[in-house]
């Protein structure tokens, strides 16, 4: 059950292709109230991190994904793993937060909240 008090987010999962990252964002009433997350297509299944490198703060869009579950930050090459966060290699030292996912039962939407 996602408490009515949490961000949540509604995706359709045909958004992301496979190995893909697409960044979203958490709505808000006011424009600087939305908050983004990135949502990613490891091998079929989603995953949902923090969308900024915790080294400078830069977009983790513009990176890559690796072939064995590690997101590469094309700023700095920062190192994070998909699916829990955690920095492999830096510079970053802080992990990223996750988001939980959740697909419907019916149809193909994906719902994503903390």
């Amino acid at each position: 059950m996602i408490s009515q008090n949490s961000h949540f987010l509604k995706i359709k999962k045909k958004d992301v292709p496979e190995n893909s990252m697409v960044e979203f964002y958490f709505p808000g009433q006011k424009p600087s109230e939305r908050k983004p997350v990135l949502v990613i297509n490891y091998k079929g299944t989603l995953f949902a991190l923090e969308a900024f490198c915790t080294h400078e703060g830069l977009s983790l869009e513009d990176g890559f994904i690796t072939d064995d579950g590690k997101i590469v930050c094309a700023w700095h090459g920062s190192v994070f793993d998909i699916k829990i966060g955690k920095v492999v290699d830096g510079p970053a030292k802080r992990d990223l937060h996750i988001y939980k996912v959740k697909e419907e039962k019916k149809g193909d939407k994906v719902v994503i909240y903390e």
